[in-house]
Protein backbone atom coordinates (compact mmCIF):
# COMPACT_ATOMS: atom_id res chain seq x y z
CA UNK A 1 0.00 0.00 0.00
CA UNK A 2 1.39 3.69 -1.00
CA UNK A 3 1.23 5.76 2.08
CA UNK A 4 2.04 9.11 0.03
CA UNK A 5 -0.91 8.17 -2.43
CA UNK A 6 -3.61 7.99 0.61
CA UNK A 7 -1.86 11.01 2.50
CA UNK A 8 -1.49 8.69 5.62
CA UNK A 9 2.58 10.07 5.90
CA UNK A 10 1.16 13.35 6.03
CA UNK A 11 -1.99 12.15 8.68
CA UNK A 12 0.69 10.66 11.02
CA UNK A 13 3.27 13.88 11.03
CA UNK A 14 -0.36 15.59 11.84
CA UNK A 15 -1.02 13.28 14.77
CA UNK A 16 2.50 13.87 16.11
CA UNK A 17 1.86 17.53 16.18
CA UNK A 18 -1.71 17.37 17.69
CA UNK A 19 0.02 15.08 20.52
CA UNK A 20 -1.13 11.81 19.82
CA UNK A 21 0.24 9.11 21.55
CA UNK A 22 2.22 6.63 19.61
CA UNK A 23 -0.61 4.44 20.64
CA UNK A 24 -3.00 6.12 19.01
CA UNK A 25 -1.47 7.09 16.07
CA UNK A 26 -1.03 3.35 15.60
CA UNK A 27 -4.36 2.95 15.72
CA UNK A 28 -5.54 5.57 13.84
CA UNK A 29 -3.17 4.24 10.72
CA UNK A 30 -4.31 0.76 11.59
CA UNK A 31 -8.05 1.88 11.51
CA UNK A 32 -7.92 3.62 8.36
CA UNK A 33 -5.67 1.07 6.40
CA UNK A 34 -8.51 -1.42 7.44
CA UNK A 35 -11.27 0.84 5.80
CA UNK A 36 -9.17 1.38 2.85
CA UNK A 37 -9.11 -2.47 2.62
CA UNK A 38 -12.85 -2.70 3.05
CA UNK A 39 -13.20 -0.04 0.73
CA UNK A 40 -11.15 -1.55 -2.30
CA UNK A 41 -12.33 -5.10 -1.92
CA UNK A 42 -16.27 -4.29 -1.47
CA UNK A 43 -16.10 -1.41 -4.55
CA UNK A 44 -13.45 -2.73 -6.28
CA UNK A 45 -11.91 0.20 -7.24
CA UNK A 46 -8.91 2.15 -6.30
CA UNK A 47 -9.39 3.92 -3.27
CA UNK A 48 -9.35 7.64 -3.84
CA UNK A 49 -10.23 10.04 -0.52
CA UNK A 50 -11.77 12.61 -2.53
CA UNK A 51 -14.22 10.08 -4.02
CA UNK A 52 -15.71 8.44 -0.39
CA UNK A 53 -19.01 9.57 0.19
CA UNK A 54 -20.94 9.85 3.38
CA UNK A 55 -22.84 6.45 2.39
CA UNK A 56 -19.72 4.56 1.87
CA UNK A 57 -18.79 5.36 5.69
CA UNK A 58 -22.20 4.05 6.91
CA UNK A 59 -21.60 1.36 5.25
CA UNK A 60 -18.44 0.20 6.56
CA UNK A 61 -19.90 0.95 9.95
CA UNK A 62 -22.93 -1.22 9.30
CA UNK A 63 -20.45 -3.92 8.10
CA UNK A 64 -18.80 -3.60 10.92
CA UNK A 65 -21.90 -4.07 13.19
CA UNK A 66 -23.62 -6.60 11.70
CA UNK A 67 -21.33 -8.88 9.71
CA UNK A 68 -18.35 -8.45 11.69
CA UNK A 69 -20.03 -8.54 14.94
CA UNK A 70 -18.06 -6.29 16.38
CA UNK A 71 -18.36 -4.39 19.91
CA UNK A 72 -19.64 -0.65 19.48
CA UNK A 73 -16.63 0.74 21.52
CA UNK A 74 -14.22 -1.14 18.63
CA UNK A 75 -16.42 0.41 15.94
CA UNK A 76 -16.78 3.59 17.63
CA UNK A 77 -12.63 3.54 17.86
CA UNK A 78 -12.45 3.47 14.17
CA UNK A 79 -15.44 5.91 13.57
CA UNK A 80 -13.01 8.37 15.54
CA UNK A 81 -9.67 7.63 13.38
CA UNK A 82 -11.91 8.48 10.15
CA UNK A 83 -13.12 11.35 11.25
CA UNK A 84 -9.61 12.26 12.12
CA UNK A 85 -8.65 11.33 8.86
CA UNK A 86 -10.96 12.80 6.86
CA UNK A 87 -10.70 16.67 8.87
CA UNK A 88 -7.07 16.12 8.27
CA UNK A 89 -7.68 15.95 4.64
CA UNK A 90 -10.11 18.70 4.06
CA UNK A 91 -8.24 21.14 6.59
CA UNK A 92 -5.72 20.89 4.67
CA UNK A 93 -7.08 21.13 0.73
CA UNK A 94 -6.84 17.37 -0.33
CA UNK A 95 -10.45 16.78 -0.42
CA UNK A 96 -13.76 19.62 -0.90
CA UNK A 97 -15.99 17.66 1.43
CA UNK A 98 -15.86 16.16 4.66
CA UNK A 99 -17.57 12.49 4.42
CA UNK A 100 -17.17 11.64 8.09
CA UNK A 101 -18.07 15.46 9.44
CA UNK A 102 -22.12 13.93 10.48
CA UNK A 103 -21.04 10.64 10.72
CA UNK A 104 -22.28 9.38 14.08
CA UNK A 105 -20.91 6.74 16.24
CA UNK A 106 -22.64 3.76 17.90
CA UNK A 107 -24.46 4.34 21.08
CA UNK A 108 -23.12 2.31 23.90
CA UNK A 109 -24.59 3.63 26.65
CA UNK A 110 -28.18 2.74 28.23
CA UNK A 111 -29.26 5.41 30.05
CA UNK A 112 -28.96 4.17 33.80
CA UNK A 113 -30.69 5.81 37.01
CA UNK A 114 -28.64 8.67 38.80
CA UNK A 115 -28.00 8.11 42.07
CA UNK A 116 -29.97 8.69 45.36
CA UNK A 117 -29.59 9.25 48.25
CA UNK A 118 -29.63 6.28 51.13
CA UNK A 119 -32.26 6.32 53.39
CA UNK A 120 -30.45 7.06 56.41
CA UNK A 121 -28.72 10.02 54.18
CA UNK A 122 -32.56 11.62 53.06
CA UNK A 123 -33.67 11.84 56.70
CA UNK A 124 -30.15 13.46 57.99
CA UNK A 125 -30.91 15.98 55.62
CA UNK A 126 -34.37 16.54 56.75
CA UNK A 127 -33.55 16.65 60.31
CA UNK A 128 -30.85 19.48 59.58
CA UNK A 129 -33.42 21.16 57.48
CA UNK A 130 -36.18 21.49 59.83
CA UNK A 131 -34.06 22.17 63.01
CA UNK A 132 -33.14 24.86 60.81
CA UNK A 133 -36.10 26.70 61.28
CA UNK A 134 -35.96 28.59 57.95
CA UNK A 135 -39.41 28.03 56.16
CA UNK A 136 -37.38 28.86 52.83
CA UNK A 137 -35.11 25.88 53.13
CA UNK A 138 -38.30 23.47 54.34
CA UNK A 139 -40.32 25.03 51.41
CA UNK A 140 -37.64 24.10 48.92
CA UNK A 141 -36.91 20.65 50.17
CA UNK A 142 -40.04 20.10 50.33
CA UNK A 143 -40.63 20.96 46.86
CA UNK A 144 -37.76 19.15 45.31
CA UNK A 145 -38.24 15.92 47.30
CA UNK A 146 -41.90 15.84 46.73
CA UNK A 147 -43.05 16.52 43.65
CA UNK A 148 -39.84 16.00 41.72
CA UNK A 149 -39.39 19.29 40.15
CA UNK A 150 -36.19 20.33 38.19
CA UNK A 151 -34.34 23.34 39.41
CA UNK A 152 -35.64 25.06 36.19
CA UNK A 153 -39.08 24.63 37.36
CA UNK A 154 -38.61 25.25 40.93
CA UNK A 155 -37.20 28.93 40.48
CA UNK A 156 -40.22 29.60 38.15
CA UNK A 157 -43.45 28.33 39.91
CA UNK A 158 -45.65 31.32 40.37
CA UNK A 159 -47.86 31.78 43.06
CA UNK A 160 -50.89 31.27 40.04
CA UNK A 161 -49.41 28.14 39.56
CA UNK A 162 -50.19 26.81 43.15
CA UNK A 163 -53.49 25.55 44.71
CA UNK A 164 -54.31 24.57 48.18
CA UNK A 165 -57.31 23.75 50.12
CA UNK A 166 -58.47 22.03 53.20
CA UNK A 167 -57.33 18.42 52.24
CA UNK A 168 -55.61 18.57 49.02
CA UNK A 169 -53.51 21.17 46.66
CA UNK A 170 -51.92 21.19 43.11
CA UNK A 171 -48.92 22.73 42.01
CA UNK A 172 -49.24 23.38 38.09
CA UNK A 173 -45.38 22.87 36.61
CA UNK A 174 -44.20 23.74 32.94
CA UNK A 175 -41.24 21.91 31.89
CA UNK A 176 -39.13 21.28 29.03
CA UNK A 177 -40.57 22.45 25.75
CA UNK A 178 -43.39 24.22 27.73
CA UNK A 179 -44.89 21.35 28.45
CA UNK A 180 -47.29 21.23 31.33
CA UNK A 181 -48.02 18.57 34.02
CA UNK A 182 -50.06 19.02 37.29
CA UNK A 183 -48.66 17.68 40.52
CA UNK A 184 -50.78 17.04 43.21
CA UNK A 185 -49.47 18.29 46.42
CA UNK A 186 -48.52 16.57 49.79
CA UNK A 187 -49.51 17.88 53.13
CA UNK A 188 -45.95 18.29 53.99
CA UNK A 189 -46.06 20.36 50.57
CA UNK A 190 -48.91 22.40 51.73
CA UNK A 191 -47.52 22.92 54.72
CA UNK A 192 -44.58 24.33 54.11
CA UNK A 193 -46.11 26.64 51.23
CA UNK A 194 -48.43 27.95 53.81
CA UNK A 195 -45.86 28.48 56.25
CA UNK A 196 -43.55 30.21 53.50
CA UNK A 197 -45.98 32.10 52.42
CA UNK A 198 -46.77 33.55 56.15
CA UNK A 199 -42.82 35.07 55.85
CA UNK A 200 -43.68 36.55 52.81
CA UNK A 201 -46.34 38.74 54.17
CA UNK A 202 -44.83 39.99 57.20
CA UNK A 203 -41.51 40.86 54.92
CA UNK A 204 -44.27 42.61 52.33
CA UNK A 205 -43.13 40.46 49.36
CA UNK A 206 -45.42 41.16 46.09
CA UNK A 207 -43.53 38.97 43.54
CA UNK A 208 -45.94 36.90 41.48
CA UNK A 209 -42.46 34.15 42.12
CA UNK A 210 -43.19 32.00 44.94
CA UNK A 211 -39.51 31.79 45.73
CA UNK A 212 -37.86 35.20 46.63
CA UNK A 213 -34.38 35.86 48.01
CA UNK A 214 -33.21 37.85 50.66
CA UNK A 215 -33.27 40.99 48.02
CA UNK A 216 -37.09 40.40 47.49
CA UNK A 217 -36.36 38.91 43.90
CA UNK A 218 -36.94 35.53 41.96
CA UNK A 219 -34.52 32.61 43.22
CA UNK A 220 -31.80 31.87 40.65
CA UNK A 221 -30.32 28.54 39.66
CA UNK A 222 -27.05 29.42 41.33
CA UNK A 223 -29.26 30.82 44.36
CA UNK A 224 -30.67 27.31 45.03
CA UNK A 225 -27.69 25.75 44.31
CA UNK A 226 -25.69 27.96 47.16
CA UNK A 227 -28.80 26.47 49.36
CA UNK A 228 -27.81 22.63 48.37
CA UNK A 229 -24.11 23.27 48.61
CA UNK A 230 -24.34 24.80 52.46
CA UNK A 231 -26.60 21.58 53.92
CA UNK A 232 -24.20 19.34 51.79
CA UNK A 233 -21.36 20.89 53.71
CA UNK A 234 -23.36 21.14 57.21
CA UNK A 235 -24.09 17.20 56.59
CA UNK A 236 -21.28 15.88 54.99
CA UNK A 237 -23.71 14.20 52.25
CA UNK A 238 -23.10 14.42 49.04
CA UNK A 239 -25.84 16.51 47.49
CA UNK A 240 -27.60 17.47 43.93
CA UNK A 241 -30.80 18.50 42.86
CA UNK A 242 -31.53 15.37 40.55
CA UNK A 243 -30.88 13.46 43.78
CA UNK A 244 -34.12 14.59 45.31
CA UNK A 245 -35.86 14.22 41.95
CA UNK A 246 -34.81 10.76 41.84
CA UNK A 247 -35.79 10.13 45.48
CA UNK A 248 -39.14 10.97 44.33
CA UNK A 249 -39.81 8.96 41.72
CA UNK A 250 -38.97 5.88 43.72
CA UNK A 251 -41.10 6.73 46.24
CA UNK A 252 -43.83 6.73 43.96
CA UNK A 253 -42.99 3.42 42.56
CA UNK A 254 -42.88 1.96 45.70
CA UNK A 255 -46.87 3.37 46.58
CA UNK A 256 -49.48 1.32 46.18
CA UNK A 257 -51.24 1.33 42.34
CA UNK A 258 -48.19 3.33 41.35
CA UNK A 259 -46.22 2.45 37.88
CA UNK A 260 -43.88 3.46 35.08
CA UNK A 261 -46.37 5.43 33.90
CA UNK A 262 -47.38 7.69 37.12
CA UNK A 263 -43.61 8.31 37.06
CA UNK A 264 -43.81 9.55 33.53
CA UNK A 265 -46.90 11.99 33.96
CA UNK A 266 -45.36 13.79 37.26
CA UNK A 267 -41.77 13.76 36.12
CA UNK A 268 -42.68 15.23 32.63
CA UNK A 269 -40.42 12.69 30.85
CA UNK A 270 -40.93 12.42 27.56
CA UNK A 271 -40.46 8.90 26.73
CA UNK A 272 -41.33 6.18 28.89
CA UNK A 273 -37.54 5.33 28.48
CA UNK A 274 -36.94 8.09 30.23
CA UNK A 275 -38.74 6.95 33.38
CA UNK A 276 -37.90 3.41 32.75
CA UNK A 277 -34.53 4.17 34.31
CA UNK A 278 -35.99 4.11 37.96
CA UNK A 279 -37.59 0.14 37.80
CA UNK A 280 -33.65 -1.14 37.70
CA UNK A 281 -33.00 0.74 40.57
CA UNK A 282 -35.97 -1.06 42.29
CA UNK A 283 -35.01 -4.54 40.73
CA UNK A 284 -31.75 -3.32 42.29
CA UNK A 285 -33.06 -3.17 45.64
CA UNK A 286 -34.41 -6.35 45.11
CA UNK A 287 -31.64 -8.23 44.12
CA UNK A 288 -29.92 -6.56 47.19
CA UNK A 289 -32.21 -7.46 50.10
CA UNK A 290 -32.58 -11.34 48.33
CA UNK A 291 -28.52 -11.69 48.85
CA UNK A 292 -28.76 -10.13 52.04
CA UNK A 293 -31.08 -12.92 53.05
CA UNK A 294 -29.11 -14.93 55.75
CA UNK A 295 -29.33 -19.20 55.81
CA UNK A 296 -32.81 -20.30 57.10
Amino acid sequence: MDTKEYYLDDFVDYLNKNDKSSGTISTYTTNINDFIKYYTESYGEKFIPGNVIMMDLQDYRNYLLNIKRQKASTINNKIAALKEYFYFLQSNGIIKNNPAENLKKIRTNKPTAPKGFSDSDFRKIKRYVYRSQKNLWIVVFELLSKTGVRVSELINIRLADITINERSGNLRVIGKNQKERNIPLHLDVRKAIISYMEDRDRMSISSDYLLISERKRPFTRSGIFKILKRWANDTNIKIHPHMFRHHFAIQILNTPNADINTVQLLLGHESIESSAIYLKVRQEDLEESINAISDY
